[in-house]
């Protein structure tokens, strides 16, 4: 008994250990967005492939930066070097994630004149409003 108990242990102790590319993808952008990125590194960054579910994560952790982030957010989103495929991607991940609300509501919030790129990709907004 304490044999099979010692290697149910080994077995947790080894398979805790490991992380699939969805999970590495999760710790490096949690990583890369703890501290304070340039546009350029940001674009440069989202547009490394690391393969689809990867680069899934990676954008939905940048959705979720942009939300705590919101100026920086707008200042990626607005820089001419995004190009439209990246913006229809974060704009998909937005929606995909279920946040098409949160960013609804603070873009209709933003001071008129302020360019905003993605308002008219978002799900569910009225772009009347934004």
């Amino acid at each position: 008994m304490a044999s099979r108990f010692s290697i149910l242990l080994l077995l947790v102790f080894l398979s805790g250990c490991e992380c699939d590319s969805i999970c590495e993808a999760n710790k490096r952008a949690k990583d890369f967005f703890s501290e304070e990125k340039s546009n350029s590194e940001i674009i440069l960054f989202l547009t490394d492939y690391y393969g689809e579910g990867p680069g899934s994560e990676t954008y939905s952790i940048f959705v979720k930066w942009g939300l705590k982030n919101q100026q920086a957010f707008i200042s990626v989103v607005n820089d001419p070097q995004l190009t439209k495929p990246v913006l229809h991607l974060i704009a998909y991940s937005i929606s995909d994630i279920g946040l098409s609300d949160k960013y609804c509501e603070f873009y209709s919030s933003l001071p008129k004149g302020v360019e905003f790129k993605l308002k008219d990709l978002l799900l569910g907004c009225n772009s009347n409003t934004l």
